[in-house]
């Protein structure tokens, strides 16, 4: 399984996405764009399975995987171990719901295989009325009253499944427990140590040997499964016997079909995604129910599904259909690989595994041309800009290759087509149907008369080697009928050959001439077989000289990418050193600039401190000032009245002459 070698959404390496397939060079840009959106939106929808499990699943067991805690390595090999596991309990009520559209065959008894569907899938997401005459309307009653959640879960399946569900939702809506019979897979492939027949083919090939028909698939089957989502985590040598011995098991099980390319992506992604025989019988449910006689050697339903998309694309987008009619490009050449290989290599795996979600759950194709259609609205105005045929093709298929947005998609597809339903499809299937069998029949016709010529050339080149004479006297016949009325010139040659001389004569021509075709027709069997032979060893002669030119490019670009890593990690060690001296350079700066801003700070303070002084010595000395203004008045007014008291006592007498002139007297 998947989850066994990939950590969901947490893988740092954008040449592969959280699944573990490989992101095409060109688009690696607009994945790393995308890869935060997948997150959110798994957490989202996770959060919402969630939910719905808690509200209407079982109470056994809920959302989460229980179990004890396991080292990677334990996990793979308990998973690898698992051919057959049942789905969580939690989610079996959705298996009731999608089972009761299966129809289980007995696979020992009759020539009948598979399950086949009880009524003709409906087109749940479209709403559509078209009901099949073969299920009751109390049955649709009942099963909508049993299961009033349905369309809850179809609103969450056009959501996606979470990582953790999406293989055993698969198998749910594949109804696997149902189709399941008991052992028949591991019958199928001891088939080759038994070498027992296996009576499990139609009414067409109920005369073939299952086994000779297989031998014939094995060589394809093992030239595709190096070509299986190569690099994959998963698909290691264990993983590539498991999908070997799928292929091999499902080829025995309908020879009709047998093994084609594609189909090997289709069981390679189930085997990824769920145990192998639970692979096996989603697997059966797809291309044997889903697509049943698309991958037949006719491929009568893929013609009339082209044909009826073409009508849908020219019904809705006329202009582009008229650029590609004017261009030379029918429509078929480009959808046709989209609906063969359900889009898987088609478009980015988030959108394939979205649109699987839906068309599993709906359970027929409608999702294909609802997507097919989304598809032509996003990058038709883009499509009318081309000028030939080539560009066309080529501008449609890498811009499919970088459709990221799943949700988009599968919302465009789900809401803005709800009229392409089940019904539409059956009524333009059944306009276009008998056109593709008048023209198979045309084709089977001229290739039955090509046969018939080739066979009737052996019988007249056997009858020649077992009795000449009797060839010879039937051309003799046959030229006298056509002489009937001729002149007598031919009835004479007619009549000579029928003697003696000319009968040896044209007998020896005609052995001659046996001889020389033989020789020539075995000349032509072996340049044949010599042609088939050289091409076998150019074609392991071209892979070998492909995987060297290969090897040889990928040691040039990884030289030339470590030279590059070495000469961008030098820039960034230069970088570095560089930025190392700018900041020592920096700091010293800052210090200095701290210390003159410490400085000024500091002088600031001190002028200020002057400042005061200053003013203080000014007030001191303007009071100075006027105290010794007033010290000069007050000593003026002093010697005033100094002078003035001299003067006085100039005018009295002298006290002391006063006082002994009154002794005296």
């Amino acid at each position: 399984m998947i989850t066994d070698a990939v950590n969901p959404l947490s893988t740092s390496d954008h040449k592969r996405d959280a699944y573990g397939f490989s992101v095409r060079p060109q688009h690696v840009q607009r994945y790393r764009e995308h890869v935060k959106i997948y997150q959110e939106e798994e957490e989202e929808r996770s959060d919402r399975w969630n939910s719905f499990l808690e509200d209407h699943g079982s109470s056994e067991e809920k959302y989460l995987p229980p179990g004890p805690d396991l080292t990677p390595g334990d996990e793979k090999k308990v998973l690898r171990s698992q051919i057959w596991t049942e789905v969580r309990p939690s989610l079996r009520a959705i298996e009731g719901l999608m089972s009761a559209r299966v129809k289980k065959k007995d696979h020992s008894s009759n020539g009948e295989r598979g399950a086949q569907r009880s009524n003709p899938v409906q087109d749940d997401s479209s709403d559509s009325t078209c009901v099949s005459s073969s299920m009751p309307a109390a049955d649709a009653k009942s099963q909508v009253s049993a299961f009033p959640w349905k369309e809850e879960l179809q609103v969450l399946v056009r959501g996606g499944a979470p990582m953790a569900l999406r293989g055993e939702l698969w198998q749910a809506f594949a109804g696997v427990k149902k189709r399941r019979v008991e052992n028949y897979y591991q019958s199928l492939l001891a088939a080759d140590g038994l070498g027992k027949d296996i009576e499990l083919q139609d009414e067409k090939s109920s005369s073939a040997d299952p086994l000779a028909a297989v031998e014939k698939w094995k060589g394809q089957i093992e030239k595709d499964l190096p070509r299986t989502f190569p690099g994959h985590p998963a698909l290691d040598d264990d993983g590539r016997n498991a999908l070997r011995r799928l292929l091999t098991a499902y080829a025995r099980h309908n020879p009709s079909v047998g093994y084609c390319q594609a189909m090997n992506f289709f069981a390679g992604l189930l085997l990824l995604m769920m145990p192998e025989e639970n692979a096996f019988w989603s697997l059966i449910g797809v291309i044997d129910d889903y697509f049943n006689d698309y991958y037949s050697e006719e491929m009568i339903e893929s013609q009339v599904d082209q044909r009826v998309l073409e009508e849908l694309v020219r019904e809705r987008f006329p202009k582009m259909v008229q650029h590609l009619d004017y261009l030379g490009v029918q429509v078929a050449c480009v959808t046709a690989p989209w609906f063969l290989s359900i889009f898987i290599n088609m478009l980015p795996w988030e959108s394939v595994l979205r649109v699987w979600d839906v068309l599993l759950f709906e359970g027929n194709r409608v999702m294909l041309f609802r997507t097919a259609l989304a598809l032509m609205e996003f990058y038709g105005p883009t499509l009318i800009t081309t000028k030939d045929a080539g560009d066309a093709i080529t501008l449609l298929q890498s811009m499919t290759g970088s459709t990221f947005d799943s949700s988009q998609l599968v919302f465009t597809a789900c809401m803005g087509y709800q009229d392409v339903n089940e019904c539409r499809l059956q009524e333009l299937r059944s306009k276009h149907r008998p056109a593709v069998m008048a023209a198979f029949e045309e084709r089977l016709k001229g290739l039955q008369a090509w046969r018939d010529s080739k066979d009737l050339l052996a019988s007249k080149l056997y009858n020649s080697k077992q009795d000449p004479k009797s060839v010879l006297l039937n051309f003799s016949k046959a030229s006298l009928s056509r002489s009937e009325s001729g002149s007598s010139s031919n009835a004479d040659d007619v009549l000579i050959c029928l003697t003696g001389d000319g009968e040896i004569d044209y007998f020896q021509d005609l052995q001659g001439q046996v001889l020389r075709l033989k020789g020539e027709l075995c000349n032509l069997v072996e340049e044949k077989r010599s042609a088939l032979l050289r091409a076998e060893e150019l074609e392991v002669a071209l892979m070998e000289m492909v995987k060297q030119d290969n090897r040889r490019h990928l040691n040039a670009k990884i030289e030339q990418l470590e030279q590059g890593v070495r000469e961008v990690r030098k820039l960034v060690s230069d970088k570095k050193d560089q930025e190392a001296a700018m900041i020592q350079v920096l700091i010293g700066m800052e210090q200095e600039h701290k210390v003159t801003e410490d400085a000024r700070r500091a002088a600031e303070q001190d002028a200020a401190a002057q400042r005061h002084a200053a003013q203080v010595l000014q007030d001191k000395y303007e009071e100075a000032v006027a105290g010794l203004a007033e010290m000069e008045e007050r000593a003026v007014m002093a010697e005033s009245m100094l002078e003035a008291t001299l003067q006085y006592h100039k005018a009295q007498p002298s006290p002391r002459y006063v006082l002994s002139y009154t002794y005296k007297y």
